[in-house]
């Protein structure tokens, strides 16, 4: 009697580890199906948001642009230095004007007229359009970050740069070559285009084009390739008699310092929002000798 007991008890026993192992088993494979399966939704729902357009890149375009037009408010002694070299720079520039003009007018030939006509296209907005559509869209639909990045500082650099030539050229009046009224002739405030010479519109938007392409590959030979289109364009320029030397380089100019405060901000904010920042301010009044201010500490 008391071995049946026995066997009775060890015969439970047995079936009870048995159990055990068969519950721990199934819940620890349990568990893994539900990590796999939660790591897999994670990663489509992180797919799904890195590849359509977002508010985040809105805001990170948004903000690159707003940097870029009140860096002059954040400028120091030698960012006003700069500024200065540029102007004498292109002062310097407008003496070789005249003689730079001779040199294209006794060029005339086919392959003259193609480059022209490829340098006239790589300058127009709708080049810009193409490109910064291009890059962006592309990278939505492949979910390629690199693209993605590309097209908004394309997008950037071309709003800035384009925004300050036009009011400039309007502002300034300068009159084209083919006007025959000499490097000198202004009207500013002129809605004719013929006195919308400076700077050039057609170099701002291809140098940013080279630029911010350059600035995005490290293989030599593509950033040549991409500087040479912007050459392409400033040659297409006086070929046609369009624009003096001077208007090529401080055209180019604009687009070199606003390409760069675009990529060093979209550097800065890289997947990141940049009004983040703003949600860790505590905000207080506080008494000044005129009445009372708003304080941000942060």
């Amino acid at each position: 009697m008391k071995e049946l007991v026995l066997f009775i008890i060890l015969l439970i026993w047995g079936q009870t580890q048995l159990f055990g192992a068969g519950v721990i088993k199934h819940s620890n494979e349990l568990r893994d199906t539900i990590r796999l399966r939660d790591d897999s939704i994670r990663a489509r729902m992180l797919a799904k948001e890195n590849s359509r357009p977002n508010i985040k890149d809105a805001i990170r375009f948004v903000d690159a642009t707003a940097y870029t037009v009140t860096a002059p408010l954040r400028w120091d002694g030698d960012d006003w230095l700069k500024t200065g070299g540029v102007i004498a720079g292109t002062a310097l520039t407008s003496l070789l004007d005249k003689p730079v003009r001779s040199f294209w007018q006794n060029r005339n030939s086919g392959a003259w007229d193609g480059i022209e006509r490829a340098g006239f296209h790589l300058g127009k907005p709708y080049a810009a359009f193409i490109l910064t559509g291009g890059f962006y869209l592309t990278g939505v639909a492949l979910n390629n970050e690199w693209a993605k990045e590309t097209g908004l500082i394309l997008g950037a650099a071309y709003l800035t740069s384009g925004a300050i030539q036009t009011l400039m050229k309007t502002a300034v009046g300068r009159a084209r070559p083919a006007t025959n009224e000499g490097p000198w002739a202004f009207d500013p405030m002129s809605p004719e285009a013929g006195y919308h010479s400076f700077p050039s519109g057609h170099i701002q938007i291809a140098m940013v084009s080279a630029l911010v392409l350059a600035s995005r590959t490290d293989n030599p030979w593509l950033k040549s390739a991409f500087y040479a289109t912007g050459g392409l364009t400033l040659i297409s320029r006086m070929y046609s008699d369009s624009h003096w030397l001077s208007d090529m380089a401080f055209g180019t100019a604009i687009s070199w310092f606003c390409t760069q405060a675009i990529l060093k901000r979209m550097d800065n904010t890289h997947y990141s929002n940049p009004f983040n920042k703003l949600k860790g301010i505590q905000w207080s009044l506080a008494p000044t000798t005129s009445g009372l201010g708003l304080v941000g500490i942060f």
